[in-house]
Formats: structure tokens, sequence, C-alpha cells
């Protein structure tokens, strides 16, 4: 009877050390391409490339070319509202700069992890003839 209740006492004490394993850390972004302050023409294509990592896994990604305040410009037609898993996440998109772009976008990035921890980040372009 002993050896019963030292064994259950471990078997539960194994299952909650291993299934309490606590998100630490929020989604980290690493953009690798463009650098911010990066200049590109009017009709010139942007090619995004970013690394997304989370110490748990990864839950969804929001991407978009938006104005200082964060309002989505529509007319660069570029928006990613996707779910993503693992524990990174490579991302690779591309969008072409209008004609009657603004001197200066920002690129948005949104990333919520499975534990919902959010990580937001923007990254400044500049626009012209």
């Amino acid at each position: 009877m002993k050896l019963t209740k030292l064994m259950l006492a471990a078997a539960i004490t194994a299952v909650s050390l291993t299934s309490c394993k606590k998100d630490k850390e929020n989604p980290v972004v690493t953009i690798s391409e463009p650098t911010e302050h990066s200049n590109f023409k009017w009709g010139e294509e942007v090619h995004l490339e970013a690394d997304i990592t989370d110490d748990r896994e990864l839950k969804h990604l929001h991407a978009y070319v938006g104005d200082a305040d964060g309002n989505h410009l529509h007319d660069f037609g570029f928006m990613v509202d996707q779910n993503i898993s693992g524990e990174s996440y490579h991302f690779h998109q591309h969008f072409v700069v209008p004609l009657d772009a603004p001197t200066a976008a920002w690129v948005y990035f949104e990333v919520k992890d499975a534990e919902d921890k959010l990580t937001e980040m923007k990254w400044m372009l500049h626009f012209d003839e």
C-alpha cells in the first residue's frame, strides 16, 4: 500500500512538472529585409523578410502597411492575417509601392503566441518618385 501511494505521488509530481512549463517570453520578430528607413521609388517592389520565434508555440500573425497611427493603407494592397504554429516561422512577402504613396509608411507586425502574449512592431519605410 505504501509503495502504491509513493508511486502515485511520484507520477503526479512528474506530470505536474512537465505540464506546467510556463511561457516566459513574448514572441520575437527579427526583420532582415528591408532595413528600417529604406527608400523605395513609386512602383518599386518591396521585399519583406522576417523570422518570428517563441519559446513555446506561435499562434497568429497580422502584418500590414499603415500610417503613423496604425491605420491600414489600402492602396498598398498588403495585409497578411494568418494562423501560424511551431516555435519559429519564416515570413517572406512582397508588395508594390503605389504611384501615389505617401512619403513614409510603416510595416506593422502583430504576433501572438499560444498563450496570447503579443509582440507588436512597426518598421518605417520612405517613398518618392
